[in-house]
Formats: C-alpha cells, sequence, structure tokens
C-alpha cells in the first residue's frame, strides 16, 4: 500500500507537463495533435529560413519575395485569429519572425527587381503588401471527396503565356495595369476546366486566392455562383491530394516533387482543407527537408525520421478518398514501413524531360532560380509558404496539445528544467520520510543537509549535525 501511494504520487509530480516530463498520449491521437515541440520546431525552420533569404538578398528573384509575403501575411492571420488560451511565448515569437519578415522584404525588394525584372513588372501588385490566404470553402472547414475525382483529363493545355496574363488581369498589372479583376471569359475557361495536374492545377486554385485578395469577387457573379465556385475549390483540392498520394507512392522525386508537394500543401492547407493538408506528418517532412543553412534544396538525405511512419493503409484514419480510389483500381497509399526501416518512401533519381504521370510537369508559379549553393528559390519560397500554413492552422483551430509525445520517444526533443527536477527530489524525500516515520535525527539530518546544500562540507556533515 505504501509503495502504490509513493508510486501515484510520484506520477502526479511527474506527470505536471509544465516540468517537460513525458506522458503517453492516446494513440488515436497520433495523427491528429500536434505538439508544442513541433509548433516552436516549425517557427524556428521560419527563423532559419528568413535568416537564409536575407544573408543572400543579392540574389533574391521574385518568387523569393513572394515567399517572404507569405510568411510575413500569413503570420499577420495567425496572430489575428487566435485566442487568449495560446502560449503567451509561442505568440511572441510569431511576432518576432513577422518583424524579421518585414525587414527581410524591405531589404530584398530592391535587389528581387534588380535580378527578376520582368517577372517583377508583371508581377508586382503580389509583392506589394503582405500575402493572406483567405479561406474558399465558405469559412469553415472542408474534407476532399472521393467523389469529386477527375475521371479524365482537362481539356485545355494551359500555356505559360495565357497563365501570365490571366494572373496580370486579376491583379492589374502589365497589361492590365489599372484595370484590376479583369477576368475574360477565356481566362475563366482556363480557371475552371477540369482534369488538369501538377503546377497547371495549383495555378488554378491561385486564381480563387487572387480573387478574394484583391477584392473582385463581384467581378464573378455573371460566372458563377459562390456554392459553385466552392464546388470547384473542393474538386481541386480532391485532386491535387490523390496527386500528393500518388506522388509518394511511387517515389517522390528529388526537387521537383518536393517542389510540387509543398505548393500543394500551401494552397490547398490555405484554402480550408485543414484536416487533409496540415498533418504532423506532412510538416515533419516538410521540416526535414531544410537544410541546416535554412533553404531548401533537392533532397539528398539517405533516410527520413523514422517517425513518419503514417502511410499505413490497415491503420491511418478512415480516408474519404479511399473508397472512391480503390474502386477505381487506384491504390494511392504507401505500404507501411514498420520502424527501423530506415526509407519511409524510395526516391527516383529526376532525369530532364522526365515525365509525371503521362504528362511533364508544367512550370512552377513564377520561375525558379538555383544558387550557387544549390539553394532553390521557388521551393524556398513555398516551403515557407506551407510551414506557415501549418503554424497558423495549428493555432487557430488548436490542432495541438501541450504534451510532447506524439511520435516515438527517440525523437523528441524534450528539456528538462533542472530547478524542477529538484524540487520533485526534495518533495519526494520529505514525502518519504513523513510516511515512513523515520526516527526524528535521521529526518533532521536529512533536512540540514537540503536546507544548507549550497554551504555544506560533506566530509565533516554528520559532525555538524
Amino acid at each position: 500500500m505504501l509503495l502504490k501511494l509513493i508510486y501515484i504520487v510520484l506520477i502526479a509530480l511527474l506527470g505536471v507537463p509544465s516540468l517537460g516530463v513525458l506522458t503517453r498520449p492516446n494513440p488515436q491521437q497520433r495523427h491528429r495533435s500536434f505538439t508544442i515541440v513541433q509548433i516552436h520546431e516549425a517557427i524556428r525552420a521560419l527563423e532559419d529560413l528568413l535568416r537564409y533569404l536575407d544573408r543572400n538578398r543579392g540574389s533574391l528573384i521574385v518568387d523569393a519575395m513572394w515567399g517572404i509575403r507569405m510568411i510575413e501575411g500569413g503570420l499577420i492571420d495567425t496572430i489575428n485569429v487566435v485566442d487568449a488560451t495560446v502560449d503567451t511565448d509561442i505568440i511572441a515569437r510569431v511576432e518576432s519572425v513577422v518583424r524579421y519578415a518585414e525587414e527581410v522584404s524591405r531589404r530584398g525588394m530592391f535587389y528581387a527587381k534588380r535580378n527578376s525584372a520582368v517577372q517583377y513588372n508583371k508581377f508586382e501588385a503580389l509583392l506589394s503588401k503582405p500575402w493572406t490566404y483567405q479561406n474558399l470553402v465558405g469559412g469553415g472547414l472542408a474534407r476532399v471527396d472521393a467523389s469529386l475525382i477527375f475521371t479524365k483529363g482537362g481539356k485545355i493545355h494551359i500555356q505559360p503565356k495565357d497563365s501570365d496574363h490571366c494572373l496580370m488581369g486579376t491583379i492589374g498589372s502589365g497589361p492590365y495595369e489599372g484595370r484590376k479583376c479583369t477576368i475574360t471569359d477565356k481566362c475563366w475557361q482556363q480557371i475552371t476546366d477540369y482534369g488538369q495536374k501538377d503546377y497547371s492545377i495549383t495555378h488554378q486554385l491561385l486564381f480563387f486566392f487572387l480573387i478574394k485578395h484583391f477584392n473582385c469577387t463581384e467581378s464573378l457573379q455573371h460566372k458563377g455562383k459562390e456554392e459553385e465556385i466552392i464546388e470547384i475549390v473542393r474538386t481541386f483540392c480532391t485532386n491535387i491530394y490523390m496527386e500528393m498520394e500518388e506522388i509518394f507512392d511511387k517515389g517522390v522525386l528529388p526537387g521537383i516533387e518536393q517542389d510540387l508537394i509543398m505548393e500543394q500543401i500551401t494552397f490547398c492547407g490555405g484554402a480550408g482543407f485543414v484536416e487533409d493538408f496540415i498533418r504532423p506528418d506532412l510538416l515533419e517532412i516538410i521540416l526535414d527537408w531544410q537544410r541546416e543553412d535554412g533553404c531548401y534544396a533537392p533532397y539528398d538525405g539517405s533516410h527520413l525520421p523514422q517517425a513518419i511512419d503514417v502511410y499505413n493503409r490497415n491503420a491511418r484514419r478512415k480516408d474519404p478518398l479511399k473508397a472512391g480510389l480503390e474502386s477505381m483500381g487506384k491504390n494511392v497509399f504507401l505500404e507501411r514501413r514498420p520502424l527501423g526501416v530506415h526509407e519511409p518512401w524510395k526516391w527516383r533519381h529526376y532525369r530532364a524531360g522526365e515525365r509525371s504521370g503521362g504528362g511533364v510537369l508544367s512550370r512552377k508559379l513564377l520561375s525558379e532560380a538555383e544558387l550557387r549553393d544549390g539553394c532553390m528559390m521557388h521551393m524556398t519560397s513555398v516551403a515557407g509558404g506551407a510551414i506557415t500554413m501549418h503554424i497558423r492552422a495549428i493555432l487557430q483551430h488548436k490542432l495541438y496539445t501541450d504534451y510532447n509525445l506524439v511520435y516515438p520517444l527517440h525523437y523528441q526533443h524534450v528539456d528538462y528544467n533542472t530547478s524542477s527536477v529538484v524540487i520533485v527530489a526534495i518533495l519526494f524525500i520529505i514525502l518519504f520520510l513523513v510516511v515512513c516515520g523515520m526516527c526524528q535525527r535521521p529526518a533532521k539530518k536529512i533536512l540540514w543537509i537540503l536546507t544548507n546544500i549550497r554551504n555544506i562540507n560533506f566530509k565533516n556533515a554528520a559532525d555538524n549535525v
């Protein structure tokens, strides 16, 4: 009975979250909840990313500047939507990143204009203020739907030149200077064409963000009702989700498909598909891809963290796409890799001109530039967007737990507070003495030692009592 009492008291003391000691969560929460540790790691990743871009601001291009604006605007949104229950230390760090992003943006704008003048003239309006992602599904949260999977390819082959014209017409730049929200019938057909893939479909989704960002909703009244537009967005993100899972299933192309995955997460996560695109496993993947210097480049690591054991066809959460995909003979879910296997998925070697799913991967959002150290500007930009979308959704929808254990113990970073451990030890000794009813003299000795521990001479401790 005595041992049980001591055990219960110890658990009560050691289980206090503020002491930083691990507790075991409900297994069903493993892929549902993020941790405080992960939030801080995500913020640190943004800090490192911004520091890299700031150090290399002489090489910045429009894509990198847009990524900085995404970080800035997304975190400003985060501060505006969270409530008072969010940890003040986290909010302070987020505010600090916003201030730093503003500084990096201000210092880097000149170089982006110098290094990519043509793109800058086309898309200057995108960089004029922080980029904010607005919910595209009516203000709530949405899930992907297997009934919306494309059954055939698109009718239109979207050319980069046409896509640029539609972008400029929406934001009012280039030949559309002063005529913001110019969305022609040709552009509307491109924006809403079903069956596109890769960057073409993420570009289509981008237009709906631009329409909201630049207050062009009224320009669409004669083209489609709000309910119809929401259905279009749901269709796009359903197929983007399917494509992302197919990439993981067959193996990720270092560089080209890493970039695409992070763009998919950024856009659909920002659109409101939180449960499908804002996930602990995806965040860990993105953080693992980051280089030590803060930038992103084709991943050349030999393995990913063992904690990413999430693509388990049998154990993972019920997925609304599973039935629909399997009924079509399309299995897009990875087999489980047991812990200890250092390749959660395979990597395919990329060769110039290699095709993806029957179609050559279309161009990225604006352009890509590789620095001398191998850093990729566009990839770093969309990585910043994807991490920011995770931080915003995690804090806004409280997708985190105060406990540190969501992934296996060996992957956890836990800081033990020395003073907390000492306090627990002292309380345990006092409790033990009281419960056991030790004699007065030994108890007096131990208590004297504890209260005079700084000045004690351990050699003659017994003689001084």
